[in-house]
């Protein structure tokens, strides 16, 4: 209850402080068109208005001159910014400007099924193994013993410093979960939030409970298809919450900080615990395979094959 109790105060004060504007798009807006040119169009209108009025169209031709270098600058700047996404370096840019350029755009796909019946079919269809798992686990009846000897067993406990690291290093880019809280929230509120979670976290480790909202997740069927004909050609995307996340790399660095010094992290069969970025990815595969290229097996069927027969 307590920890439900933190995490709506949190969504409240965020509705109530985080100001929402209403952006219009329109399908011919050009990317460089911005406030300065929108506002010197509003000012040529103006001046249009005002010379038929009074016959008078000398403010009319100096606002069609504001706007004309108002889009020369916004054009010059616009492309100064595509610049910048190839020069600044990093995938996520690189691929940003390639899509601007190109007027790439995603195909959307259409729900063959738009009946409110689908939203409970989808439920159904992705809680099948939820439910096979608590079946099995209330069968087992293991998770009071477990809850039992947490408090005797447990040593590890969360510093309030990780977790107010944890939470400035979040992807603000990440969607939120079903609390609500989002990562721009984590980010800027560290400093303010970290005490209350590192309580949460060191309550939910010496009981040995998750809080049931941190288990929650909202489901989005992405489609496979473009026409989907049945519920598997939907793949499901699960948005979970962003402080559980936080939580658990704080347990996955505390594991893997105590693994012994004699486990290769880096060996493909211990990868458990490596979380590599997409452009660590290729650089570790190709070290891996480097590895297996010079590993005792290859280079020993390499020197068999190489011997010459015996007669």
């Amino acid at each position: 209850m307590f920890t439900e109790a933190v995490v709506g105060f949190i969504g409240k004060l965020t509705d109530d402080t985080v100001q929402k504007n209403t952006i219009r798009t329109f399908p011919n807006q050009k990317p460089w068109v911005d406030k300065t040119i929108r506002d010197a169009l509003r000012s040529r209108s103006a001046a249009y208005n005002t010379g038929l009025a009074t016959g008078d169209m000398d403010e009319y031709k100096a606002a069609s001159y504001s706007v004309r270098r108002a889009v020369k600058d916004a054009k010059r700047r616009y492309g100064r910014k595509l610049e910048s996404q190839f020069q600044q370096g990093g995938s996520r840019r690189l691929w940003q400007g390639l899509r601007t350029i190109t007027d790439y755009k995603t195909p959307s796909s259409r729900l063959v099924n738009t009946d409110a019946s689908l939203v409970d079919e989808l439920n159904t269809f992705y809680a099948r193994f939820e439910a096979a798992a608590n079946h099995a686990s209330g069968a087992s009846g293991t998770t009071s013993v477990h809850a039992e000897r947490a408090g005797e067993l447990n040593t590890f406990t969360i510093s309030e410093h990780d977790v107010r690291r944890a939470f400035k290093r979040v992807n603000t880019r990440k969607a939120a979960g079903p609390d609500g809280i989002t990562g721009r929230v984590l980010k800027a509120c560290a400093d303010q939030l970290a005490p209350v979670f590192t309580e949460i976290f060191n309550l939910s480790l010496e009981q040995a409970v998750v809080p049931s909202c941190f288990k929650q997740s909202t489901i989005v069927p992405v489609s496979k298809k473009p026409q989907p004909a049945c519920l598997n050609d939907y793949r499901p995307v699960a948005l979970t919450s962003v402080v559980m996340k936080c939580f658990e790399r704080l347990v996955r660095d505390f594991i893997t900080a105590s693994l012994p010094d004699t486990l290769d992290l880096s060996h493909p069969n211990n990868g458990l615990f490596s979380l590599l970025r997409s452009g660590k990815r290729f650089r570790s595969l190709k070290a891996n395979t480097e590895r297996m290229r010079r590993s005792f097996f290859p280079q020993a069927i390499r020197s068999l094959n190489q011997e010459t027969p015996r007669i």
